[in-house]
């Protein structure tokens, strides 16, 4: 059965609801086998950080 390891990484809520999406650090994370699994929501629903995951 495999084994996973968790990260987390924030994601910078904008003054008026809007998200900005680390794009590159996205991409370095998915080149070293990270992969998104769920978004971390606040109170009010908005995308505070993103889970994520990669196979040990």
């Amino acid at each position: 059965m495999p084994s996973y390891e968790y990260k987390t990484l924030d994601v910078d809520t904008g003054m008026f609801g809007s998200s900005s999406v680390p794009t590159d650090e996205l991409n370095d994370l998915g080149a070293d086998g990270w992969e998104v699994v769920a978004p971390i929501t606040e109170n009010s629903g908005q995308t505070a950080g993103l889970l994520l995951q990669r196979e040990r």
